[in-house]
């Protein structure tokens, strides 16, 4: 589905677009004097995709730079005091309520996990990994106000498909063995229906002096809390996606076996490209979102041998059983089928005087 992912954490945009970033006095700001708890001076930075249009903007301290080359496992933003901001891979996971889909989607070499809850999540995945790297969990929490932010852009994005979807920003602290802090925060990303879930999540890093730990989480939380999302680009992903959708049902039942594969191709190319995420969030965005929620569809409705139908009198869509070259449903949502073309439930004695509306196939 598009787990597209949802990228509120602009760190993840710097760097892939850092080297456009233009920076401009935060009015109000104030400079923080030395060993006292205030802010410093603000500035805002510019993210731009790779055509040049400006995605958001984040206030962040003047004196934090934004890298314009990034090694690899080197930080994407450094500050005084030891500031060190990194990203991490995103992490992504489909899993199918159907058997059948759930072997041909391993097959094709996607990566099969039901989402397990954030505290296994946090157990499986995050304290392994940290233990690595010398750090023991100390404590987690939500920032909710992160969370509406997530949430609001992700509710801004065209949808092929409603469904319930679950956004979490999920704030993890930790120590190294000589008590040095370090701080991990977690954007969560969970959709479902009936049919598939889709989740995903991906981690910013900070590290910075004991001394100075606390005020530069602040910061950078800060910033993500006031992150300004440009409509502009969201309006032109939602047009093309809108266009996209609408034009494979037209050609959907002479490109089904074409579409399984490049189902499956597609699957392998985003496994393997999804280390490569930070150099554009919205382009990484609609390439998950959009192409599994059309790919999907399309692929359940064939297995499941449906067909979609609708209400000339509401405009209402309803999914069938194929087949048929009639469908008849009456006020209660109950329908029936026929193989005739001449049939007609409302003249028919038998249907206990019920009103009947012909539904017509959509092609």
């Amino acid at each position: 589905m598009k787990v597209k992912y949802l990228l509120i954490a602009l760190l993840f945009i710097a760097a892939g677009c850092s080297n456009s970033n233009k920076k401009q006095s935060a009015n109000g700001a104030s400079e923080t004097k030395e060993g006292e708890g205030y802010w410093q001076k603000l500035v805002m930075n510019e993210f731009l995709d790779n055509k040049g249009l400006v995605l958001a903007t984040s206030p962040y301290p003047a004196d934090w730079e934004m890298m314009k080359t990034i090694s690899p496992g080197g930080p994407v933003i450094t500050g005084p005091h030891g500031i060190k901001v990194f990203n991490f891979p995103l992490q992504s996971y489909t899993y199918y309520y159907d058997y059948n889909m759930r072997q041909i989607s391993e097959q094709s070499g996607q990566r099969m996990r039901q989402m397990p809850g954030v505290e296994q999540v946090i157990e499986e995945d995050l304290v392994p990994w940290c233990a690595k790297k010398g750090l023991t969990f100390v404590k987690q929490y939500e920032l909710p106000e992160i969370s509406k932010i997530d949430k609001w852009y992700s509710d801004q994005l065209y949808q092929a498909m409603p469904r319930q979807t679950q956004i979490l920003a999920i704030a993890t602290e930790w120590k190294r063995e000589d008590g040095t802090p370090y701080f991990l925060l977690m954007h969560l990303n969970v959709s479902d229906d009936r049919n598939v879930q889709g989740w995903y999540y991906m981690c910013t890093g900070l590290e910075a002096e004991t001394s100075h730990y606390e005020i530069a989480k602040k910061q950078l939380i800060f910033g993500l809390v006031n992150t300004h999302y440009n409509l502009e680009p969201i309006a032109a992903y939602n047009k093309e996606e809108a266009q996209r959708v609408g034009a494979s049902w037209a050609s959907f039942n002479q490109r089904m076996a074409q579409n399984q594969a490049n189902f499956e191709a597609s699957q392998r190319a985003f496994v393997n490209k999804s280390n490569a995420i930070n150099e554009t969030i919205m382009n990484g965005w609609r390439e998950r979102n959009a192409s599994s929620d059309r790919q999907h569809e399309q692929t359940i409705d064939v297995i499941t041998e449906r067909t979609n139908v609708v209400d000339p009198t509401t405009g209402q869509k309803y999914k069938v059983s194929s087949g048929a070259n009639q469908y008849w449903m009456n006020s209660n949502g109950e329908y029936i089928s026929t193989e005739h073309h001449d049939y007609d439930p409302n003249l028919d004695d038998n249907m206990n005087r019920e009103r009947w509306q012909e539904l017509k196939e959509v092609k």
